[in-house]
């Protein structure tokens, strides 16, 4: 039996019971101790689930031919988890990268899920003494920057939502709050009528992990919330009660994640924007504050509500105008190179500052009784005369004979 969330209501979930008994109780661990959001609980839970179908296999306690997706991963007890070997971990992440095809982010999210899963078995409650998994590291992941659209594209977008939509005053709000608060979909989609307050110009976003924080709005997403609320709450047939922000045309209901989605991604079409899913709006804003809004790292932080600095570190490498902007203001930069040529001249024409070597020499030597050095160089000389006056032509080591 395969379990999944209601996008609506995540928290009200069936009890995850598809999995072995330390599994199970581990899940639960993560909502109810750990205070992790319901996603995150059943994304680790169905990364377990997939080990234990890969386990079964590698163990021989199913046919070696067995389909991953039809072997049951309940029936493993804590001896079993016991009997897992560090090279079982390092098979089942080469199985993950070369029969699943799984991304580097995709294998660390699962290996994650392995550690946390053992940490709790070994230190959490005890059951078993070693950990499989704490001395193997996540691959190193690769340095992509985040996808964003630029200003002009984010104009067009808004412009987009407003002709190519059947109900336009809600999508061109959501894009507006998309674009000027950076918030996620899932918040955007949470959001109830109670977390908005136009008098203090704000709204109370629950993010990952129920971290609650404050977003300020600005003039546009004023006006944006103004227009859709006064259409939303006029409404034929909408449930005075509903306390959801977003609703369905339909419905008349909680407008959910993938119907935003669809939303965006089609006005995204209308504009000609292609590449782009939603989630790329919150780049988006986060670029685009770092950028021109002289907002410093750890403000950026707070406002997107991440919960290391590292994860917002990301928008510091986007700054290419500001490294061409160092570059240009170098002191150096203004140097212009000097006049170089070393095309060959006609005898006659080679002037004193182009002369070579051997004729400057000679002219400092012939020189050098007319006018002594002062300062500084007066120590220097007689090492210097002695120097230039040696005789370079004695120098040339003779020419070797061609072998045949």
């Amino acid at each position: 039996m395969s379990i999944y969330l209601d996008e609506k209501n995540p928290s009200k979930h069936k009890p995850f019971d598809d999995a072995s008994p330390d599994i199970v109780e581990y899940v639960r661990y993560l909502e109810v101790i750990a205070g992790k959001s319901a996603n995150t609980a059943f994304s680790y839970y169905c990364d377990l689930r997939g080990f234990s179908r890969f386990m079964k296999r590698r163990k021989g306690l199913v046919p070696e031919d067995a389909e991953m997706k039809e072997i049951d991963p309940k029936g493993l007890d804590t001896a079993f988890w016991g009997s897992v070997t560090k090279e079982d971990i390092y098979e089942y992440l080469y199985f993950l990268n070369r029969e699943c095809g799984n991304k580097k982010s995709s294998t660390a999210r699962r290996l994650a899920s392995l550690h946390g899963f053992y940490d709790y078995l070994v230190n959490q409650v005890n059951r078993l003494s070693q950990d499989p998994t704490a001395s193997i590291k996540p691959p190193k992941q690769d340095k992509v920057l985040p996808k964003y659209l630029t200003a002009e594209q984010s104009r067009e977008l808004l412009e987009s939502t407003q002709y190519q939509s059947d109900f336009p005053e809600r999508d061109y709000c959501m894009v507006v709050l998309f674009l000027n608060c950076g918030m996620r979909l899932s918040e955007l989609v949470g959001m109830d009528l109670g977390d908005i307050d136009l008098e203090q110009r704000q709204i109370r976003l629950f993010g990952k992990g129920h971290k609650e924080r404050m977003v300020y709005l600005n003039d546009a997403c004023i006006e944006a919330l103004q227009l859709y609320l006064k259409k939303r709450n006029t409404m034929e047939g909408l449930d005075p009660k509903e306390k959801a922000v977003f609703v369905t045309r339909r419905r008349k209901d909680r407008i959910s994640n993938r119907r935003v989605e669809q939303l965006v991604t089609s006005a995204m079409k209308a504009a000609g924007l292609k590449g782009f899913s939603t989630h790329k709006l919150r780049h988006t804003a986060a670029t685009l504050m770092y950028q021109t809004g002289n907002v410093d790292i750890l403000t950026l932080k707070q406002l997107l509500g991440h919960s290391s600095v590292g994860t917002t570190q990301i928008y510091t490498h986007l700054q290419e105008f500001q490294v061409r902007a160092a570059i240009e203001q170098n002191p150096l930069g203004e140097v212009k190179k000097a006049s170089l040529d070393t095309t060959e001249r006609e005898a006659g024409e080679i002037s004193g500052e182009n002369a070579a070597p051997s004729a400057k020499i000679n002219d400092s030597a012939s020189k050098s009784e007319e006018a002594a050095p002062s300062g500084p160089m007066e120590a220097f000389e007689g090492a210097a005369n002695d120097g230039f006056r040696a005789d370079v032509s004695a120098m040339k080591e003779p020419e070797e004979p061609v072998q045949e």
